[in-house]
C-alpha cells in the first residue's frame, strides 16, 4: 500500500489541524513560555526574604540581577498568552473561545499581570533602592534604628502578599488548563 502524495492542501491541513505540527508547535511554545516565565517569577518573595536577611549592598545587587531575570520571565509570561491564543486560533475549533475554562483562564491571567505590575514590581524596585540607601548610611549605635528598616518590612510584606496571590492564581490557572471544568 502506498501513501498518497502530500499536496499543498494536505500540508496546510496538517499544520493547522488540532493534531497537526503547527498546532503542536504553538502548544509547545505556550508550555515552554509558561514554565520559563512563571518559574522565573514564582520565587520573588523568597529571594526578597533572603536578601532581607543579609541587608547589604551585595543583597541589593543580587536583587537587581533577580529583577532582570524576572523581566525576562515576564516577557515569557506574555508569550504564554500569545502562543496559547494562537494555538486555539490555528486549531480551527474556535468554540474553545466560548468555553468557560478558557475565558476563566484568561481572566486569571489578567489578574496575575495586574498583581505583578501593580503590586509586586513597584514594591520590589523600592525595596532595592532602600537596600542601597541602607548600605550607604553611616554606622549607628545599637539602640538607634534607621527608619528605612520599617519601610523594608512593609515592602517585603507587600511583595509577599502579591506573590502569594500570584501563585494562588497560577494554581487556579493550572487547574483550569489541566482539568478544563
Amino acid at each position: 500500500m502506498t501513501a498518497a502524495p502530500l499536496g499543498p492542501a494536505l500540508v496546510a491541513d496538517a499544520a493547522t489541524a488540532p493534531g497537526g505540527w503547527g498546532y503542536h508547535l504553538l502548544v509547545l511554545l505556550h508550555i515552554i513560555c509558561a514554565v520559563g516565565g512563571f518559574g522565573a517569577v514564582a520565587y520573588r518573595a523568597f529571594v526578597l526574604d533572603l536578601a532581607r536577611r543579609r541587608s547589604d549592598a551585595a543583597a541589593a545587587g543580587a536583587l537587581g540581577v533577580y529583577g532582570q531575570v524576572g523581566q525576562v520571565g515576564e516577557a515569557l509570561i506574555y508569550g504564554t498568552a500569545v502562543f496559547g491564543i494562537a494555538a486555539v486560533g490555528v486549531s480551527g475549533d474556535h468554540r474553545y473561545f466560548d468555553r468557560t475554562w478558557v475565558i476563566a483562564a484568561l481572566a486569571v491571567y489578567v489578574v496575575m499581570l495586574g498583581l505583578l505590575h501593580g503590586l509586586v514590581r513597584p514594591a520590589e524596585r523600592r525595596y532595592r533602592a532602600v537596600l542601597v540607601e541602607l548600605a550607604n548610611l553611616p554606622g549607628m549605635k545599637p539602640p538607634a534604628r534607621p527608619p528605612q528598616l520599617d519601610e523594608l518590612g512593609a515592602l517585603r510584606r507587600r511583595v509577599g502578599l502579591g506573590m502569594g496571590l500570584f501563585n494562588l492564581c497560577l494554581l487556579g490557572a493550572l487547574y483550569l488548563m489541566v482539568f478544563k471544568p
